[in-house]
Formats: C-alpha cells, structure tokens, sequence
C-alpha cells in the first residue's frame, strides 16, 4: 500500500499541472488534431437547432463540451465567463458550417488548459470528486498516458490498477463516510475498461437518458481514440442518424451509450488491496 503522503503528493502535484498556463504551440498542434472532433460537435449542435427551431448558441452551450474544451469550467456552475460570449457572439456572424468550426479550432487554440473541477483529484489517468450527501464518490478517467500505446492496452493494466489502488487507497484514509462507487461514461461499453473494476461495478451498467452529459466527454469521448483522432465508423454512424433526430431522445443518436454504474466502496478495497489503516 502506499503511503498517505505519497498518494496526497502525487495527486496535488497532478491537480496543480492542470491549472498551468496553455504552451501556445502544443495548444495550436491539439487544435489541429481535434478540429475533425469540433466538427462533429457543431454538426449535432447544428441539426438539434434545425430540428428543434433553436437558436445556434443556446444548442452549442447545451449540446457540445466546447465551455469544457475552453478551459472555461462547467457550463452553470457558476456565471457564465465572457469568453463564452466571445465566442458565441462571433460564432452567430458565421454563414457556414466549416467556418464555425474553423472559429471554434481557432478559439481553443487560444484559449487556457482545462482545469479539473472543485474538490476533483487526479492519480494518472484516473479521478475522482469528494463523496456526495449520500457517500457516494464519483470516478474518472482522462487519457495521460501518451506514449503511443492505448492507455488501455492489456500492457497498461498493471499500470492502470496501480493508478487505482493509490486513488483508492487515498479515498479510504480521507474520506470515512464514502459508501459506494459510481461512474457515468460510454466507456462502460468496453471489457478493457469494465476489467479494471470489480466484476459488480460493470454489471450494475444501465443507460443514462437526458441530455446533461452531453456537456461532457462522457458520451463525446466515444469519437476520439487515443491520439485524438475521430473514428471514422462511429462518425458515419452518427452523422447518418442526424437526419431523423428525435428532440425527446437525443442520446440515443450516438453510437455507443453512456452507462451509469454503482457498486459498494468495499468491492473496490478489497480488489485492490486497499487496508483500513488510518491516517498516520
């Protein structure tokens, strides 16, 4: 088991790496490599406004990650920052769809790093936010391992399961209410993600309805693989079903759905290896 201070360590030295200023060139090449992402986004924010007789800003705010992607934090969880404004404004003055998206790949590009959310602690690829009123800690997972190799790759389990065990161990030793687990994520739909978990976890999966996880990448992250790049089968998939869309059902025009999952807390000490040791 590692150490309380190790873990504590490792994770606010991650948190604080997030909230660093964007390297412009590294920000301009990831603007390149999302722009076919950007795309998409704008694509269904497009056909939901055609649809659904919207204005174009209220169905990008509600219906893409962009507010995310700009660094600008979660959509209502506080004031809406003027960036956002920015943004829209000029996106309304745009007549076509390939310069909205070149407007959105040039506004990420100079736009600050995604920051992780109040309370929210990263241990490599993994997260996880503090236990809510009911004691149930909500996890993560966000690709950081970018050596060529799929970050869930069967050699990275080891890896993986190392991650998990120090985010689990620093759960049990901080937070003594936590009671149980869940996650919300269309990776939930993979055997290489599900076997990284107790076997109870992945089997508690249903699909989650509404439209509130689709300011996310908890289903927009299905499209990218691991380099962030789109995949094209999921892309003809999902541009074909843009043309019949049904208001009352948008999550189902995506490809694979998005699953919540929720198992007791303990299932994953004990796959772990987690002690009850306390605090030191």
């Amino acid at each position: 088991m590692e150490p309380k201070s190790q873990t504590r360590g490792a994770a606010v030295t991650d948190m604080e790496q997030n909230h660093q200023p964007a390297n412009t060139s590294e920000r301009a090449a990831r603007a390149e490599r999302l722009r076919d992402y950007f795309d998409l986004q704008l694509c269904f924010a497009e056909a939901v406004a055609a649809t659904a007789a919207l204005p174009l800003a209220d169905t990008v705010a509600r219906y893409t990650n962009f507010y995310r992607r700009f660094g600008l934090g979660v959509w209502h969880d506080a004031s809406i920052a003027p960036e956002w404004h920015t943004y829209t404004a000029h996106l309304l003055t745009l007549e076509t769809h390939d310069q909205r998206v070149a407007w959105t790949q040039a506004f990420f590009a100079q736009s600050p790093q995604e920051h992780l959310p109040p309370g929210r602690l990263q241990f490599g690829c993994f997260g996880c936010d503090p236990p809510d009123a009911d004691g149930r800690v909500r996890i993560h997972f966000t690709n950081h391992d970018t050596d060529g190799i799929g970050p869930l790759s069967r050699t990275k389990i080891a890896q993986r399961m190392h991650e998990l065990h120090v985010m689990f161990t620093y759960v049990r030793h901080t937070y003594a209410a936590a009671k149980a687990v869940r996650g919300g994520s269309w990776l939930y739909n993979l055997d290489a993600y599900r076997r990284l978990f107790p076997p109870v976890y992945g089997e508690s999966r249903t699909v989650q309805e509404g439209t509130g996880h689709l300011q996310g990448t908890s289903s927009w992250g299905q499209f990218l693989d691991y380099r962030e790049g789109v995949k094209p089968a999921l892309r003809a998939q999902f541009l074909a079903r843009l043309t019949q869309l049904n208001m009352h059902r948008l999550w189902e025009a995506f490809p694979l759905p998005t699953y919540n999952t929720q198992a007791p807390i303990q299932a994953f000490y004990d796959l772990y290896q987690v002690d009850a040791v306390g605090p030191a």
